[in-house]
């Protein structure tokens, strides 16, 4: 039974390591532990494309591949989505394709960034395992 609860445990400490380090772009393997199949909630700034206002979106990335998000006070996209490397990537069926993003852990959390324009998109709040807002 103790086994049991050492796995998350040793999941969770190789993804975050100690609180002292500089931001870094999380790699393959741990994107994969952080996305897949889970809910990840981001905290989107106003003015950003699809949230004017800005708020969470929570975008679900399923084991399946599908993807899925709701933008605050705008659509529901839906589509498929992939790892490539050091980041993931979407084909929204009703937004924008080829949509990479890397994922940079630093002392404040996780951050969202662009693939393409090293800019970044949101910070996540949360990840829930599996699809907690049904998307």
């Amino acid at each position: 039974m103790k086994l049991t609860y050492l796995a998350p445990i040793a999941v969770v400490t190789a993804l975050l390591g100690s609180a002292a380090f500089a931001q870094e772009t999380m790699n393959g393997v741990q994107l994969d532990a952080l996305v897949t199949g889970n809910t990840l909630y981001v905290e989107i700034p106003a003015g950003a494309p699809g949230a004017p206002d800005g708020g969470t979106a929570p975008i679900y990335y399923g084991v399946d591949g599908a993807a899925a998000a709701q933008l605050p006070g705008g659509p529901k996209l839906t589509g498929t989505w992939a790892l490539d490397g050091d980041r993931y990537c979407i084909d929204w069926d009703n937004g924008p394709q080829n949509s990479c993003t890397q994922l940079m852990r630093s002392a404040d959390g996780f951050v969202v960034m662009d693939a393409a324009l090293g800019e970044p998109r949101g910070v996540v709040t949360r990840i829930t395992v599996g699809n907690p807002e049904d998307l």
